[in-house]
């Protein structure tokens, strides 16, 4: 497989540690607008594209199901905190079978691109390196589909050989 850098560009991937919690931290620039990233992120008619089919009450304080795109087919339910259009997103998740956690998107204009930091916390030690290279496998799909790409090219399989390592490094594992 070619590098993933030169497929879907620089990613900035940590994992930190607060306590028996993780932080897992992914950042890309992207060749878009905060607008443009921000309806790909919002608009339910484009977030199915690469990421899932999302229902629900979104508004802040609103609760949203996020149906995952294969390969996971779980539902997410996230209780938004803060929607700040077109910068920052804020929503409380819950997974089946996991501790509630946050993840915060924030969107900011880097020239001209977009600085995109997706920021999930409160996760648990055993799958932060997985919130960090699932997150990681949706971005490569969000890349594929604002350059007007079939998303569904990108490889679950590839993600897990390819990027899964980068985020065990991150961890220190």
């Amino acid at each position: 497989m070619p590098d993933l850098t030169t497929l879907f560009g620089p990613t900035e991937r940590t994992i930190t540690r607060s306590g028996e919690r993780r932080t897992v931290q992914v950042r890309r620039p992207y060749d878009a607008t905060p607008g443009e990233l921000w309806s790909a992120w919002t608009r339910p008619d484009r977030v199915v594209r690469w990421l899932g089919e999302v229902s629900g009450d979104r508004v802040v304080g609103g609760t949203v199901r996020l149906m995952m795109s294969p390969p996971d087919a779980d539902i997410a339910e996230l209780q938004i905190e803060t929607c700040e259009e077109p910068q920052r997103l804020v929503a409380a998740w819950s997974w089946p079978g996991e501790p509630d956690s946050r993840v915060e998107l924030l969107l900011e204009p880097a020239g001209d691109s977009t600085m995109l930091t997706l920021t999930h916390s409160l996760v648990a030690e055993a799958t932060a390196v997985d919130y960090g290279f699932g997150w990681e496998d949706f971005l490569n799909r969000l890349t594929e589909y604002l350059a007007d790409r079939d998303p569904a090219i990108v490889s679950w399989t590839d993600a897990q050989e390819h990027l899964k390592p980068l985020w065990q490094a991150a961890a220190g594992s």
